[in-house]
């Protein structure tokens, strides 16, 4: 019963800040971008992906930090106390906010495996000794793509081979490179994970500003730049081949957003891919932040357990 009242205890604190922190970002994401302005689009991913995964962070470390410590310390184990009926429906809600996740993310990872081995059928390997493998597939694959989290790998379509010139060719590929430095596929697996309804257009703004930073991240001279442009156009023109997968992320994000990419190249003046000083900034709020934490941890359990007796109740 003492294992039983902990973790309903736990899961009714995490559902308890999950909920209104979700909802608290779904509406005012666009205030804190609008706020914080930050200085590039890799600096705008970041902070939409930091925002979109904070409910889900903050409810899991004031769990494991307070709860949990709080109900194993402070609460006798020899006793006949009931959960209790509130701790029980937010348990139950927690669990199934849990489940749907869970569902999401081993749906997405079987339908990207399924559609990579598909792909892949009569395949050949472009670049042996890359890093990240880069396989030359049929027409019926993406023109462009980087599939997969765990082991990632490049996909080129014959048709792309076919349209663009080496050059073309060295900065797409140096493009979905950037993808796979940054983790995006795996973003967009704990985005499924961390489900909550109305984060869909913060995650749409979030591919879009991920798709910008891919390309900060393959210029590194105006040629670059117009050589990715130029592909980008001409990948645009070709047939469109069957929908990627959830764990993919080809060279077109979307059809809106290229003209605003190719605008954006063409306009290309110096790298975009600077340290921002003004990160720095949040180091100082954290350190006072965590001496509070240690300084009255001791209380604040205590006052922590204390709710957790009125929830039982």
């Amino acid at each position: 019963m003492f294992a039983a009242r902990c973790l309903g205890i736990s899961l009714a604190f995490f559902v308890l800040l999950y909920v209104p922190l979700s909802l608290a970002v779904s509406r005012g994401w666009r205030f804190c971008v609008t706020l914080l302005k930050p200085s590039s689009a890799r600096r705008t991913a970041d902070l939409l992906f930091a925002l979109r995964l904070l409910p889900f962070a903050v409810g899991l470390a004031f769990t494991l930090i307070f709860t949990v410590p709080s109900f194993l310390l402070l609460e006798p184990r020899a006793t006949n106390e009931s959960v209790g009926t509130l701790p029980v429906i937010l348990g139950i809600a927690c669990v199934m906010l849990l489940i749907i996740g869970l569902r999401k993310t081993i749906s997405a990872q079987i339908r990207t495996s399924r559609a990579i081995m598909k792909w892949l059928e009569g395949s050949t390997v472009m670049e042996p000794c890359a890093v990240v493998p880069v396989f030359r597939t049929g027409n019926d694959a993406p023109s462009l793509t980087v599939a997969g989290v765990r082991e990632p790998k490049v996909l080129v379509s014959e048709a792309a081979v076919a349209a663009l010139n080496p050059a073309e060719m060295r900065a797409a590929l140096k493009h979905e490179l950037a993808h796979v430095r940054y983790y995006d596929n795996l973003k967009k697996l704990l985005f499924r994970f961390t489900v909550f309804p109305g984060m869909g257009e913060l995650e749409s703004v979030w591919g879009e500003q991920s798709e910008f930073a891919a390309d900060d991240a393959a210029v590194n001279s105006i040629g670059d730049a117009l050589d990715l442009a130029s592909a980008l156009i001409k990948v645009s023109r070709l047939k469109p081949a069957q929908p990627v997968p959830a764990l993919a992320t080809g060279l077109l994000h979307s059809s809106t957003a290229l003209s605003q990419r190719v605008q954006r190249l063409f306009s290309w003046k110096g790298s975009a891919n600077a340290t921002d000083p003004r990160i720095w900034y949040a180091l100082p709020p954290a350190l006072v932040t965590c001496a509070v934490v240690a300084a009255t941890y001791g209380s604040t359990i205590a006052q922590i357990h204390a709710i957790t007796e009125w929830l039982v109740r």
